[in-house]
């Protein structure tokens, strides 16, 4: 299944010069892979509940034009790769079609108690793995925070 979500642009995403600041691109990262989970039937209370913890142990981004306040953004993704502790999603940030930017993170499960890394825990590797190609045909964006703008 694809990560996806839709935002506007908002003010308190801007630089000082007017365009959407670097940093906020791994926010939107972070909200289409938010977004995956809550579709898979997962949430934060599972992380509790398996006693793990998922954290981004690298992360590019690639700026390739500017957005700015107001813009309609979609963000997808896509998990590229899973290994036994960690998973790597691809991301691509678009404008009416238009590549905005583009990156990737690689996430790694840990232990919640004593903070090493561990295998991927039930019910995340099932919800992990990587995206068939029926899954990409039948994705669809699910989060549109345009229509509240």
């Amino acid at each position: 299944m694809l990560l996806t979500a839709r935002i506007r642009v908002r003010t308190y995403e801007l630089d000082s010069f007017g365009h959407v600041n670097n940093a906020v691109y791994l926010q939107y990262f972070e909200q289409a892979r938010d977004e995956y989970l809550r579709l898979m039937g997962l949430s934060f209370a599972d992380f509790a509940r398996t006693q793990t913890q998922f954290v981004i142990t690298e992360a590019r981004v690639r700026y390739i034009r500017s957005a700015h306040y107001g813009d309609e953004l979609l963000i997808t993704g896509e998990i590229l790769a899973q290994g036994p502790a960690s998973t790597l999603f691809t991301y691509k940030v678009t404008r009416d079609d238009t590549l905005i930017a583009e990156g990737e993170t690689r996430g790694a499960f840990l232990s919640a108690t004593t903070g090493r890394p561990i295998r991927v825990p039930e019910p995340f590797k099932s919800a992990f793995q990587t995206q068939s190609k029926t899954d990409r045909e039948l994705a669809r964006p699910a989060v549109d925070e345009t229509k509240n703008a």
